[in-house]
């Protein structure tokens, strides 16, 4: 009789706490971000390119190299900048004029930053976001030195905990039949 109760509350415990993991994990509260492409590998033609010595990047200072101008969608504007040492720095230019307040301190708390008018960038007289993203533009083979932006989302869970519920009920209704032969 003990190892009857002992085992239903095994049991209870056992569908309860996937269960109550599923309900607590929530969305990650996230904003989007158009796809910029990366400097490696451009999704549109090159709209501009200067050469000098006096290529601003934000939040770093001035260059000397080649810098390559990529005019996106929405005047989103991705930015390719290969000094004469090869360490690239392609800067994205992300117009927010339509996005919340809330929605700019997300993205800034994910690095991108502020830049209140793209008028003294050559952009659009309106608020920017940026974010500078490092790679290799010299040598043998250019590579990347960024991670993914967003991971795919794959929508699992619930075949995940089903399977691992469907396991759980075999594992114990085995052990329950073991224990009435």
């Amino acid at each position: 009789m003990v190892n009857f109760i002992y085992m239903n509350k095994l049991i209870v415990t056992a569908i309860a706490l996937p269960i109550v993991f599923a309900a607590s994990a929530g969305p990650a509260f996230a904003v989007s971000t158009p796809d910029f492409g990366s400097c490696l590998n451009p999704k549109v033609a090159v709209s501009q390119v200067n050469t000098g010595n006096n290529h601003g990047v934000v939040n770093k200072g001035t260059y000397a190299g080649t810098d390559s101008i990529y005019r996106l969608s929405d005047a989103n504007v991705m930015q390719c900048l290969c000094p004469d040492n090869g360490s690239g720095i392609q800067t994205n230019w992300y117009k927010v004029s339509k996005l919340s307040s809330t929605d700019i301190s997300v993205l800034k708390s994910e690095g991108w930053i502020e830049v209140t008018t793209g008028a003294s960038w050559g952009l659009e007289d309106t608020k920017y976001l940026a974010k500078n993203i490092d790679y290799t533009c010299k040598g043998t083979q250019a590579v990347s030195a960024t991670k993914p932006i967003a991971l795919a989302k794959t929508g699992n869970t619930v075949a995940i905990v089903g399977l691992f519920l469907m396991g759980l009920l075999s594992l114990t209704t085995g052990l329950l039949l073991k224990k009435s032969k």
